[in-house]
């Protein structure tokens, strides 16, 4: 069965339609064909049993006059009467003991009998039998069945035969337009059916490039104000020409995993910004605070690590940071605009990364946050720089707890990943 449907999904689309068609109307009307069937014989057993039970009342009758009488040829002429008739096949007569006293025609298998009491006087004398023979009236029942049978057939073969042009006309339409996407993807489908066609054709289109973008579907994350803390890789320009492959594929990944790790506590979005620079976006609620708190945390433990990296490895790992504020976050693949804009901030946070001052430089407006005033104390370098200061201490012992699990992180046992054993 599943191989005919998957044949008959094969098939042209006209074929598909009409066969449909025909298929419909042939089951609609072999169904009324059977209703009629069954109410034609209903009527037909309710008017027979009627005629029946009339004559074998008649019957009845005349079997006690002629029993009164004794008189038994006359009985069996009225037998005979009622068995020349074409639609009883045989009657009996008995009588009170049960003995037959006549009986005309063949009793046909099956067949049910029509009783009646024959009366004398009032009295039971016997009683008579009428069996039907239904022959003729089943032969005719099903030649009109076959009859309607074979209507329904034809009928559907005419629906078949007018379907299918107007099916192939649709197809043509169809076929049409697979023939311009051929044209234009320069490739053709194996499959006849024209709609497999058209769906191969649509699937090979570049759809992703032809969907309109609408404003109304920016993502509102993208569009609140975002810390952002940018990281300049200082010493990795120098080590491009000083390190094997092998060596440098190890110092950058302990980077990602410090910066990785960092960034984890505080739900930041690590990325590449630039050849020698990283960047990492905080926005939106966050309970360890607001987005520039988040930041600075993120910087300390990163610059903390880069300690420990640095006796661990012998290498220097200290980047320059500096946090900042942008109106607009990262942006995505569905919407452009908040990266482009975000570029300036970048670009002004990875210029302030890179000066030759200790410390996590400050941006103006990040200086002014009151999350971050609240926990973390600001130092102004030459009236012109501001940096991080001092930490309060219920927070400061919460970075320290965080950097106890990050400096596992230097040297871990699992390479293949950033994460290594952290819980994010």
């Amino acid at each position: 069965m599943e191989q005919l449907l998957q044949r008959l999904r094969n098939q042209p689309l006209s074929q598909q339609l009409a066969l449909a068609a025909a298929g419909c109307c042939l089951m609609a009307t072999l169904t009324l064909v059977i209703v009629a069937a069954q109410s034609t014989q209903s009527i037909q057993n309710t008017t027979l049993n009627e005629h029946a039970r009339a004559a074998v009342q008649q019957l009845a009758a005349r079997a006690g006059a002629a029993l009164a009488a004794g008189n038994r040829l006359g009985l069996v002429t009225e037998l005979q009467f009622y068995t020349d008739q074409t639609l009883f096949a045989a009657a009996r007569v008995w009588d009170i003991e049960g003995a037959e006293l006549a009986a005309r025609g063949v009793i046909p298998a099956g067949g049910e009998a029509h009783q009646q009491v024959v009366l004398i006087d009032g009295n039971s004398a016997g009683t008579v039998e009428l069996y039907l023979d239904l022959r003729e009236q089943r032969a005719a029942r099903e030649t009109l069945i076959w009859g309607l049978v074979a209507l329904s057939v034809l009928l559907s073969t005419a629906v078949y035969a007018l379907t299918r042009p107007m099916g192939q006309r649709l197809a043509s339409n169809i076929s049409d337009a697979v023939a311009q996407l051929d044209a234009i993807t320069e490739d053709a489908s194996a499959s006849v059916n024209e709609v497999t066609k058209l769906k191969d054709r649509v699937n090979a289109l570049p759809l992703d490039l032809l969907k309109s973008r609408d404003p109304g579907d920016q993502s509102e994350e993208h569009y609140n104000d975002t810390a952002i803390l940018c990281i300049a890789l200082k010493h990795l320009p120098g080590y491009l020409d000083t390190l094997d492959e092998s060596r440098m594929q190890a110092y950058i990944a302990s980077l990602h995993r410090m910066a990785y790790g960092s960034a984890g506590f505080y739900g930041g979005d690590l990325s590449v910004i630039r050849q020698f620079g990283l960047a990492i976006y905080f926005s939106g609620d966050h309970a360890a605070g607001s987005p520039v708190l988040r930041a600075a945390s993120c910087a300390w433990l990163l610059s903390r690590c880069s300690e420990a990296a640095e006796k661990q490895e012998r290498l220097s790992f200290a980047p320059g940071m500096a946090i900042g504020i942008s109106e607009l976050g990262r942006g995505d693949s569905e919407d452009i605009y908040p990266g482009l804009y975000t570029q300036a901030t970048l670009d002004d946070l990875l210029e302030l990364a890179n000066q030759d001052l200790d410390g996590i430089l400050l941006s103006a407006r990040a200086a002014e946050d009151g999350g971050l005033t609240a926990r973390i104390g600001i130092d102004v370098i030459d009236e012109q720089w501001m940096a991080l200061g001092d930490i309060s201490g219920g927070h400061l012992d919460l970075l320290e707890r965080q950097l106890h699990i990050l400096q596992r992180v230097i040297a871990p046992s699992d390479h293949d990943t950033p994460q290594g054993f952290l819980p994010f």
